[in-house]
């Protein structure tokens, strides 16, 4: 009970009892009037917020650590005043923001619409719901209060960085020329092979227009390079449940996360075709990307990814494998490999089962949970001899590092 309150009760009280006791008329009008403030300050404390209509605003897709706007707009669509609202969005674990995101609106008038904005920056990659909004509104004395959830929770999208390659793998690859929000950095062009010219098709870089043939033409024409299968890189990332290991927010799955969107990131910044394989509940799923403009696609599966699939990384390996065209490259990223991935990559990478080049990224278990995560140094020693290029990857280490060496090795 707020003092407000408090204090009209008591008052109203004491006119009550003056009045019994002395019969007097300027009491019991004084104890009606106060019991009359009463009534109308609860009916309009429970109206206020039931006119309202909402909607939520955000650049949701941005990366990790990045802050993204949020606008939340209320309107009054009933016929009276809406006094003292109290406007609160709800924001999810790992999630924060720079500034409040609890808003006091004096006044809506009829028909009025206020925006609402606030920046909130996510910890790490992931599908984050926010809200719903909560509004508070009071009775013009500040009597009661009462509070009303609005709608349903929207969603932001996180996306995971790309780390940067070192060594040859990374000078091989390309350097970002900016990075904005939503929208993918446009990528250099180095060490590949001119092909022709060809129609502009929505997507296309601007920097490759051909102008002089765009001029001849009388239409946008842009350079083609060559696309050869040597670029092109596959990625398995093990989804299965129960094989994630280590505290959040740094367990096996986020660093496989990790390690997956740089390599996805290099094969298209070489102009190679990239795809990312991966099992859920609804099963397997292939994502595959030409060209970069496209990669948002990949970096939105793995803000999806969870891991709760059903399948062990040789099935999924398998079913990919049998897609893939000779030459290929293929790279698994796991944390607990089953006894039937070696035979597996045993038999992609044989010319008649394949001949891909498979690297296996093993996530040291025992180095994210020491007390129960599996030792990969027995699983690296069969996965090599059965011809995979083994990288084990321990918590702390380097990711841009190891990946970089891994494909400098397929070279």
């Amino acid at each position: 009970m707020s003092l407000q309150l408090l204090t009209v009760v008591v008052a109203g009280a004491g006119m009550g009892l003056i009045g019994l006791v002395y019969n007097s008329l300027a009491a019991y009008f004084m104890f009606a009037a106060l019991v009359a403030v009463l009534l109308v300050a609860y009916a309009s404390s429970r109206l206020s917020a039931r006119t309202l209509a909402w909607r939520r605003e955000g650049a949701g897709r941005v990366f990790e650590d990045e802050p993204f706007p949020v606008r939340i707009e209320l309107e009054n669509t009933g016929r009276l005043p809406r006094l003292l609202l109290a406007v609160a969005d709800a924001l999810p674990p790992l999630v924060g923001s720079d500034a409040e995101v609890e808003f006091v609106v004096p006044a809506l008038w009829p028909g009025e619409r206020v925006s609402l904005s606030y920046r909130a920056r996510a910890r790490k990659r992931g599908v984050y719901p926010l809200g719903p909004i909560t509004v508070s509104a009071s009775d013009p004395f500040g009597l009661f209060l009462h509070e009303r959830r609005l709608g349903e929770r929207s969603e932001a999208i996180i996306y995971p960085r790309p780390l940067e390659l070192t060594g040859e793998a990374g000078r091989a690859g390309a350097e970002p020329r900016g990075v904005t929000t939503g929208e993918r950095a446009r990528w250099s062009l180095s060490g590949l092979d001119y092909y022709g010219i060809r129609d502009y098709r929505p997507g296309d870089e601007l920097r490759r227009i051909h102008w002089p043939a765009t001029a001849r033409h009388g239409s946008l024409k842009v350079i083609e390079y060559e696309h050869g299968a040597s670029g092109d890189l596959a990625v398995v990332l093990d989804t299965r449940e129960g094989a994630e290991y280590g505290p959040p927010p740094d367990t096996t799955l986020e660093v496989g996360v990790k390690a997956a969107a740089s390599l996805l990131h290099w094969a298209l910044s070489g102009e190679g075709r990239a795809s990312l394989a991966a099992d859920s509940p609804q099963g397997p799923r292939l994502v595959e990307v030409e060209r970069p403009t496209r990669e948002y696609e990949l970096l939105e599966a793995l803000a999806r990814v969870r891991a709760d699939g059903a399948l062990a990384p040789s099935q999924v390996t398998d079913w990919v494998g049998a897609m893939l065209p000779s030459g290929y490259r293929l790279c698994i990223i796991t944390a607990a490999p089953d006894e039937g991935l070696p035979g597996v990559v045993g038999r992609l990478v044989e010319p008649s089962g394949g001949g891909l080049w498979v690297a296996v990224v093993l996530l040291d278990a025992a180095s994210f949970d020491p007390r129960g995560g599996p030792s990969a140094a027995e699983p690296a020693e069969a996965l090599a001899r059965a011809g995979a290029t083994v990288t084990v990857l321990g918590r702390g280490d380097d990711v841009g590092e190891a990946l970089g060496r891994m494909l400098v090795a397929a070279d």
